[in-house]
């Protein structure tokens, strides 16, 4: 079977169907991919394009439709079943055992024996081949938990070459990584693509679709919207195509002259006998600022936001807030204060997952006189009042405000979490992860609400995996660095690379 430029189609999904008891997640969907190209595939959150992949890498099997590779009609009941027809993919969240080396990583599961043995000779000789073939090289005795984000992302991609794929499946996979690592990743995926392997690449960011993309296929509502290629297109046509309209541009960012809101002197977080989580933070935020906090995972945001939030006390140094010393002051008197909190992880911080859309919508907040009788009773009016406000307002879809939480979509429930931490007046908000899951019209929507807020004079604390995030949103972006502030930057003027040197540790150690 031969693709529209002549060349052997690896890979077509036609007319792939998948239904769901409340959704259908595929409709009649059809994908090719050349041997020897990268494909990227886009949409917003629930448009099928994860439900799509789950099919091709064997975790699901379609309702109808059929998948051929090099022409050849196959089938498949598991992931292992798909990796015998050289199917691969990389997840989002990494596959690997930390404790366990490089090289261990990469043979688990399918490990070379010579008799009852595992043979590790024959399994480092055939690794340093394939290391050598794509010029991918990792140390392979170090323990895979050592190693920086961008080379364990490495080595799930040597993983799968290892088992032989030839389709590579990449689900978000620049989410974590700095400026740098992804450069190096779109440097790498294009050798692979030279090699005749032939790459999906699942993304939201649509500037890199634009690099590193030879075909785009845009999906919307479980359809296939269109087929482009990148000459043809560009972020502005992608984004339309994805929602089905055009976006509203995000509030524009007002001069604020406010007074110093939260300090922090000297504060540091130990974590047992491995040190510090945090160490000597000294930082600001005015009113009227958005301070952003950029970092790869595991520096130090989780800590910094629950230690300013109330959630975590400090082991050395004070935080002042409006002039008071709150340092020992924990969650419940932080929100009197007026601090009010979007937590990292929705299910486990942000919900209560067994309560009622109306009750999330006052979780922290059901002490308010407004939300409260003088015995403690709640006044369900005013609560079923409030809830319904937020779900018109952010354009949280659910069957009512009595289900519950559970039953949302993992982005709804984020919206209902945002919107009841925004909607009480706080003095600053701290905003971690605060669009994770949520599709790209609500994200704008979001980013908005966040403006005005700052332009009227509110705090925030934006924590966010996102360089794009922190990037748009912040008046000043402080980068972390192994629990320490790397350096603070001007996000207008200060180049991308510039703070992925920050990130890495290649640049700063001094705070500004």
């Amino acid at each position: 079977m031969e693709g529209e430029t002549g060349t052997v189609l690896a890979l077509e999904m036609r007319e792939i169907t998948k239904q769901y008891p409340a959704v259908l997640a595929n409709d009649h969907v059809s994908i090719q991919a050349e041997k020897g190209s990268i494909v990227c595939i886009i949409g917003e959150n629930g448009a099928g394009k994860s439900t799509l992949m789950s099919i091709l890498s064997g975790m699901e099997q379609p309702d109808s439709g059929e998948i051929l590779l090099n022409g050849e009609r196959v089938s498949f009941a598991s992931g292992r079943e798909a990796m015998k027809h050289k199917i691969g993919m990389v997840f989002q969240q990494f596959m690997l055992v930390n404790e366990l080396s490089v090289l261990e990583n990469i043979i688990l599961g399918a490990e070379p024996t010579k008799g009852v043995r595992i043979d590790l000779d024959k399994a480092r000789r055939e690794i340093e081949e394939v290391m050598e073939s794509y010029d991918m090289k990792l140390p392979l005795d170090q323990p895979a938990g050592s190693l920086w984000i961008g080379l364990q992302q490495k080595l799930e991609i040597l993983k799968v070459l290892y088992r032989g794929a030839e389709i590579i499946i990449l689900d978000e996979p620049t989410a974590v990584l700095t400026p740098q690592e992804t450069k190096e990743l779109f440097v790498n995926m294009r050798a692979l693509a030279e090699k005749g392997k032939t790459l999906l690449f699942i993304t939201h960011k649509l500037n890199e679709v634009m690099e590193v993309a030879d075909d785009i296929y845009v999906m919307r509502s479980g359809k296939l919207i269109t087929r482009v290629s990148p000459k043809d297109t560009s972020v502005e046509d992608l984004s339309l195509k994805m929602v089905g309209h055009e976006l509203p541009p995000i509030m524009a960012r007002a001069e604020v002259k406010g007074e110093k809101l939260l300090t922090l002197e000297r504060v540091g977080v130990r974590r047992g006998r491995e040190g510090y989580a945090l160490q000597g933070i000294d930082m600001t935020i005015s009113r009227g600022e958005i301070l952003g906090v950029a970092g790869i995972s595991g520096n130090g945001q989780n800590e910094l936001a629950h230690v300013v939030a109330g959630l975590l006390k400090p082991s050395e140094g004070r935080i002042l807030f409006q002039g008071k010393d709150i340092t020992a002051h924990d969650r419940r008197l932080r929100i009197k204060d007026g601090i009010s909190y979007i937590p990292e992880d929705r299910n486990r911080m942000g919900a209560c997952l067994s309560w009622s859309v109306e009750d999330n919508s006052i979780g922290g907040y059901q002490d308010m006189p407004r939300f409260s009788g003088p015995l403690g009773v709640l006044r369900r009016k005013a609560i079923e009042k409030q809830a319904q406000e937020m779900v018109e307002k952010f354009m949280i879809k659910t069957p009512g405000t009595k289900v519950k939480i559970a039953s949302l979509s993992g982005g709804n429930c984020q919206k209902v979490i945002v919107a009841r931490e925004t909607a009480f007046d706080a003095s600053l908000i701290i905003a971690s992860e605060p669009s994770r899951g949520i599709d790209i019209h609500a994200i704008n929507s979001i980013y908005s609400h966040i403006m005005e807020l700052r332009n009227q004079g509110c705090g925030v604390l934006l924590i966010s995996s996102s360089l794009d995030e922190v990037l748009t949103l912040s008046d000043r972006v402080m980068i972390l660095y192994e629990g320490k502030i790397a350096g603070v930057v001007d996000p207008k003027t200060t180049p991308r690379e510039e703070i992925g040197l920050y990130m890495s540790g290649a640049k700063g150690g001094g705070q500004e």
